[in-house]
């Protein structure tokens, strides 16, 4: 199995919500990822980028999308083996076994990663290039 990450919208009080990614998880590649699906697949729409990759596919991922794929989402594609997949929303306080965490804001993306108190940012990404 690949890295387990999250991409997540930010909520009020620095937390955040959003939805389990099976593979794809690395900064390297989710990093790039996230970026084509803002610019490529929404327009440089980085509100209609949080509908599609958490609103419109409440069970999570297998493997994001990106310009040239649909991608594998676990509530249209690839039903999980040992059950339906979860809606229930990944958030600061739930996602314990996640590697890294993807947080969509208006004018960047914030890359976390669990720490001694907590979630700690790593890297944050202007949307612009």
């Amino acid at each position: 199995m690949g890295t387990q990450a999250v991409v997540a919208r930010a909520t009020e009080g620095g937390g955040f919500a959003g939805r389990i990614v099976l593979h794809d998880g690395e900064p390297g590649t989710a990093a790039s990822l996230l970026r084509s699906i803002v610019h490529h697949v929404c327009g440089g729409d980085v509100e209609a980028a949080i509908r599609l990759l958490i609103d419109e596919h409440p069970g999570g991922w297998v493997d994001i999308p990106d310009a040239d794929s649909d991608g594998t989402c676990l509530c249209h594609d690839a039903p999980p083996l040992n059950g339906p997949a979860t809606t229930e929303l990944a958030t600061h306080e739930t996602s314990g076994h996640t590697e890294f965490v993807y947080v969509l804001h208006p004018d960047r993306l914030q890359i976390l990663v669990p720490g001694s108190d907590g979630w700690e940012e790593i890297r944050s990404i202007s949307w612009a290039y």
